[in-house]
C-alpha cells in the first residue's frame, strides 16, 4: 500500500514539474510576442497613465480629508447654534431655579413655553 502511495506521489510530482516548465515556456513565448506586437511607445504611455492615476488618487485623498474637516466644522457650528437658542437659555434658567415670568422676560418666549420648560427642567425640592 505504501509503495502505491509513493508511486502516485512521484507521478504527481513529475506531472507538476512538467506543467510548471510548460507554463514558464508558454509565458516566455507570450511575453516575446507582446514585446514584438506593441512598441515601446505604448508601454511608455501605459506607464504615464499609471503615474497619473496614482497622482489622482493622492488628490482624491486630500479632497476627502478636506471634506471631512468641513463636515466636522459644520457639525460644530450646528451645535453652537443649537446651544444659543432662546430655549437652551430658558432651560439653563429653569435649572437654576428661575420662575416662569423671569424666563419669559429674558428669553422672549411665551408663557406656555416658559411654563413647560420650568415643568420639565426645574429642580424639584423635597417636601
Amino acid at each position: 500500500m505504501n509503495a502505491l502511495v509513493m508511486l502516485l506521489s512521484s507521478l504527481l510530482f513529475v506531472a507538476s514539474l512538467a506543467v510548471l516548465f510548460w507554463t514558464r515556456r508558454h509565458l516566455s513565448d507570450m511575453e516575446q510576442r507582446l514585446q514584438k506586437q506593441y512598441p515601446q511607445q505604448f508601454v511608455d504611455e501605459i506607464t504615464a497613465l499609471n503615474a497619473g492615476t496614482v497622482g489622482m488618487g493622492g488628490r482624491f485623498l486630500k479632497l476627502e480629508k478636506e471634506l471631512q474637516s468641513l463636515a466636522s466644522q459644520l457639525d460644530d457650528l450646528g451645535s453652537q447654534t443649537q446651544r444659543n437658542t432662546p430655549y437652551a437659555q430658558a432651560i439653563q434658567l429653569a435649572q437654576k431655579g428661575n420662575d416662569v415670568a423671569v424666563i419669559m422676560e429674558l428669553c422672549g418666549i411665551s408663557y406656555n413655553e416658559a411654563q413647560l420648560i420650568v415643568m420639565m427642567h426645574a429642580k424639584r425640592q423635597a417636601a
